[in-house]
């Protein structure tokens, strides 16, 4: 028996990395799956005996959102958790020529922010409809990293990177500002969704993820990472899991939360926030 036995599960960017280690966890606890990419080898996605449909699709393209949302509407009825894991990365800065920036815009901005607004909302009327749900958005350490914006005690983190220097800035640096724009932008959906979502038991959640062993890490690196730094990359089936904690809280469980994962730090579900920044409890 699994936590998600007689329920289904949405992954978007589930043919490789996290987004099949995300999708292959929900599986092992009972859910049906609904995964897309825009990689054509998403056809060929297993998760053991659970049931699957699996589509390629680009997650900026809002009509493909929808055909994808509607088919596993159709197929299960019920969507009781969303992974908005679809991400992708290029190179950019303030100094690139305008013809390129439109170009990286429309493709880093599209899926890394958008991709989660329509998922997100394609979801909601379902998960509204059946009484609750889970949304858990993919962002990245660069908004929360082991410094900010809650200090995170390096008790038990002898290897993290930034011991000596903590905390880590944030920014992944002058090359990623509309990656980071996109994914700063993750904060807006997830602290609103979570506060309008909340009487409907509808749990919004982030995971800022460190560096993570993944296609697009592996990318950075072409596909050929130095061994002492693939070393300390923390993996995606531990990530998975820790999902699956989180999930777990049921609908009283923490919402509005960016869960961070650090590179040198333990991997693990940290205690919820007795008093998270972003939310003001109504008086009476």
């Amino acid at each position: 028996m699994g936590i998600l036995d007689g329920k289904a599960a949405v992954v978007t960017g589930a043919a490789v990395g996290l987004g099949n280690a995300f999708a292959k966890a929900l599986a092992a606890e009972g859910a049906a799956l609904a995964v897309c990419d825009v990689r054509p080898e998403i056809a060929d996605f297993k998760a053991g005996d659970a049931p699957v449909l699996a589509m390629q699709a680009d997650v900026a393209d809002a009509e493909a959102v929808r055909r994808f949302i509607d088919a596993a509407g159709q197929r299960y009825v019920r969507i009781d958790v969303l992974v908005s894991n679809a991400g992708v990365w290029t190179a950019s800065e303030a100094t690139d020529s305008i013809d390129k920036t439109l170009a990286d815009a429309a493709s880093q901005v599209g899926t890394n922010l958008k991709g989660v607004f329509l998922c997100g909302r394609a979801v909601m009327p379902i998960m509204m409809r059946q009484g609750g749900g889970h949304i858990i958005n993919i962002n990245t350490d660069h908004l929360h990293t082991c410094g900010s914006p809650f200090e995170e005690s390096h008790d038990n983190a002898p290897n993290c990177p930034f011991l000596d220097i903590a905390p880590r800035p944030t920014g992944g640096g002058p090359a990623m500002d509309l990656y980071d724009a996109a994914k700063w932008g993750i904060n807006g959906l997830t602290f609103a969704w979570c506060q309008a979502l909340k009487a409907h038991n509808i749990r919004v959640n982030a995971f800022c993820m460190g560096a993570t062993d993944s296609h697009m890490l592996r990318g950075f690196h072409n596909f050929d990472p130095p061994p002492e730094e693939e070393a300390q990359w923390m993996k995606a089936e531990d990530i998975a899991q820790v999902m699956i904690e989180l999930i777990a809280e049921g609908p009283t469980g923490r919402t509005g939360e960016n869960i961070g994962f650090a590179m040198g730090h333990p991997v693990v579900l940290p205690p919820p926030r007795r008093n998270p920044y972003f939310i003001v409890e109504e008086e009476g």
